[in-house]
């Protein structure tokens, strides 16, 4: 960001603190009452990720997902403690005896926020807009299986599916199952960010402003029926910055009242032992990877990609860069989920081995050095980004077979060029489900594929297609591990490290830790202030 942008943001930030700083005041003289307590109690928050679109057909990335969490709700939704799907809109689904159609009952009495009742046609709207549209995020991957949405009535729906599928519970849960009003939202566009009279759904906040870059600011929605709980504050408002060293002195200054996502590592360790400020660890299932283009050059040619996974400095990652807070990751699924295995550390090893990469291009008859351009992104993965593709690169290039050129582009161009332009590039994911499922079928089952990285694999797709309709959970877990082992061999996409959820508050910031779980949720409206 330049510098007159950047005072611009922080003038914003000034305005901001002064007009709560001027609600306090007016509290503090007058007699104390409920709209007092609330705007006194409206809870700051920092970020360094970024907002792409609010409109949920629109989005794939955890910024705007953030944001979303707060507007929409789900069929499904996963309430504060629970690590399960829930239902939230809908009373229950249940699948026919195929598990190719399942009939959700919905919620009666529900309005969204302007006050239109929900109904089933807002249901099949929404996931019938998120397939027309077809975002370039890939989003709408997120519904590959699904044939049609049919309406049975006011209050009911059914999902016909193109196979089998016993976790559909789950895909309710994810951003493509965010539920509009369709009498507001256009059926082949997406609702601009500053639109926000009609950025409306069913949550516990209203979007009352949002300023691209800079701030967003949510008020409670007093339509809210309380599916995801009470909420326990008077509003929350995001702050965007640019740098975390900014959003660091924000914390420290009181300008803010806690950040989630993102700082440095050597900046969560100084914040670690600030007075009056705490860093809150949960359980962590998010992920960062390299994705390989598997039909442009170099990394068209296998024998390159599986150098580059003989090569790739996993633990160097996790201690010089990031200090311990992240961990070598050896496969897509997490370690901690069911069926995780370490398939990428049982075909290339748990360290780097420059001998079997050279092995390997040799018998390929690959001349070396290789080439290779890796693309990174500065504002979206955290300023700890720079540091730990200049560590890919050291690795591949002290190898003597690789001649790596490293690029970065900003989200808003990186997110729309990706595979269609970028050979090897810089990804990270966070759950739409817990579940192992959600970290093989976005990434390698041809009609869900987002990465545009050109894989397509037959024998992978039938794998997939064998995991999502099997009738036993040891099954389902079987034809996990082969997609995991599959994808080692394939090497389309090299997963490298999984994080803890962190998060840093103030001392007046209740409830953080409690949602801290590995569905990765930041339920802002469980936070309180005092």
């Amino acid at each position: 960001m330049h510098l007159r942008p950047r005072l611009r943001h922080l003038a914003v930030l000034g305005l901001a603190a002064a007009a709560l700083a001027a609600v306090g005041a007016t509290a503090a003289q007058s007699k104390p009452n409920a709209a007092n307590h609330k705007a006194a109690s409206t809870i700051i928050d920092g970020t360094t990720d970024t907002v792409t679109n609010v409109d949920p057909a629109g989005n794939y990335d955890y910024g705007s997902a953030t944001v979303d969490l707060l507007i929409y709700e789900h069929l499904f939704d996963y309430p504060l403690g629970h690590k399960s799907p829930t239902p939230s809109l809908a009373t229950g689904c249940k699948a026919n005896a195929a598990q190719t159609a399942w009939t959700c009952t919905l919620k009666q009495g529900v309005k969204f926020s302007n006050g239109d009742p929900f109904t089933s046609t807002d249901v099949k709207w929404s996931f019938d807009r998120v397939n027309k549209i077809k975002d370039p995020s890939g989003i709408y991957g997120l519904l590959g299986n699904l044939k049609n949405v049919k309406t049975n009535g006011a209050y009911s729906v059914t999902f016909n599916l193109k196979h089998p599928q016993s976790t559909w519970e789950f895909i309710l849960t994810t951003g493509a199952g965010e539920i509009v009003d369709h009498k507001v939202y256009p059926a082949g566009k997406l609702i601009a960010n500053t639109d926000v009279k009609n950025l409306i759904g069913t949550g516990p906040y209203v979007l009352s402003k949002f300023t691209p870059g800079q701030q967003a600011v949510f008020t409670p929605n007093p339509n809210y029926n309380g599916n995801l709980g009470s909420v326990k504050n008077g509003g929350v408002i995001i702050n965007y910055y640019s740098k975390s060293s900014t959003m660091k002195l924000a914390l420290q200054q009181g300008t803010i009242d806690m950040a989630f996502r993102d700082f440095t590592p050597t900046e969560y360790a100084a914040l670690g032992k600030a007075s009056g400020i705490k860093v809150y660890k949960g359980s962590g299932v998010v992920i960062r990877y390299l994705v390989l283009n598997v039909k442009r050059p170099p990394t068209n040619n296998p024998a390159v990609r599986k150098a580059i996974a003989y090569l790739f400095p996993r633990q160097d990652i996790a201690t010089r860069i990031y200090h311990g807070n992240v961990q070598p990751l050896y496969s897509m699924v997490p370690a901690g989920l069911p069926g995780h295995a370490n398939s990428f550390g049982e075909m290339y090893g748990l360290a780097p081995n420059a001998a079997k990469a050279k092995s390997v291009l040799a018998a390929a008859h690959v001349k070396t050095p290789v080439p290779l351009t890796v693309w990174w992104t500065p504002s979206h993965y955290g300023d700890a980004s720079a540091d730990e593709y200049t560590e890919i690169q050291r690795a591949l290039n002290a190898s003597g077979l690789f001649k790596v050129t490293l690029k970065s582009a900003e989200w808003a161009t990186y997110s729309k060029t990706l595979g269609t332009q970028y050979g090897a590039f810089q990804l990270g994911w966070f759950p739409d489900y817990v579940d192992a499922e959600d970290y093989l079928v976005p990434f390698y089952d041809s009609a869900s594929n987002f990465t545009s990285n050109g894989y397509k694999s037959a024998a992978m797709d039938a794998i997939l297609t064998k995991e999502q309709g099997a009738k036993t959970t040891a099954a389902r877990l079987g034809f996990v591990n082969q997609a995991q082992t599959l994808a080692a061999k394939d090497v389309p996409i090299i997963p490298y490290w999984q994080g803890a959820m962190l998060a840093v508050g103030r001392a007046n910031i209740g409830g953080i830790q409690a949602t801290l779980d590995p569905t990765y949720l930041m339920r802002f409206w469980e936070l309180t202030k005092s």
